[in-house]
């Protein structure tokens, strides 16, 4: 009788001790339930892009072996190599606006004329005919990167602000100026566009 007595206080002990447990684990699961934070969903939406098009082999400029040449001369001049035409398409997406700038980057490796010999003009198609938007100027070069891309040693060219979607037609000029004392050389670039959507 003793032996059944001592069971069953063992028994209420240990579902005594069972419950216990169970309610401190649903007091530490109720407590962590009541303090945990809302799972914020952040939604990133396409705020839009800028893409550079052209039908050459290379994208930019390459002179060779240039001869000196006036601006008048420059500005105009037809011959194949002498101009690079490109256009820019923006898509708006979700964003009001986009600004893009066109920038050159010197290819250092390959260029021998001084930046002061080299003559830079863009022209921006409108109505069907080509309007001067940058130039006649040497390469300068800019001295260190900005909060957009543009790196160090590239040169900006136009800047952008676009609130439709919309295609551009540009046509870059390269020529090495007529009071280089140069009497060959080379010199390239390479044409990049840099966008951001507001």
């Amino acid at each position: 009788m003793n032996n059944k007595k001592q069971l069953s206080k063992n028994f209420w002990y240990l579902i005594l001790g069972i419950c216990l447990f169970l309610i401190i684990v649903v007091a530490i699961g109720f407590g962590i339930f009541a303090n945990r934070k809302p799972n914020v969903i952040t939604k990133i939406e396409n705020g839009g892009n800028v893409i550079l098009n052209y039908t050459s082999d290379v994208n930019g400029l390459k002179l060779m072996n240039a001869v000196p040449t006036t601006d008048e001369v420059g500005i105009k001049s037809m011959d194949d190599g002498d101009y690079f035409d490109f256009s820019v398409d923006t898509a708006l997406d979700n964003a009001a606006s986009i600004e893009y700038d066109i920038v050159i980057i010197k290819d250092t490796k390959n260029s021998t004329i001084s930046n002061d010999d080299i003559r830079i003009y863009l022209e921006h198609e409108e109505s069907g005919s080509y309007v001067k938007v940058f130039g006649p100027e040497k390469y300068e070069p800019t001295k260190e990167d900005n909060l957009s891309g543009i790196k160090a040693g590239s040169m900006v060219l136009y800047h952008v602000k676009k609130t439709k979607m919309e295609t551009d037609h540009y046509r870059l000029r390269m020529w090495k100026s007529d009071k280089s004392v140069l009497p060959e050389g080379s010199f390239s670039v390479e044409v990049v566009v840099k966008g951001e959507s507001k």
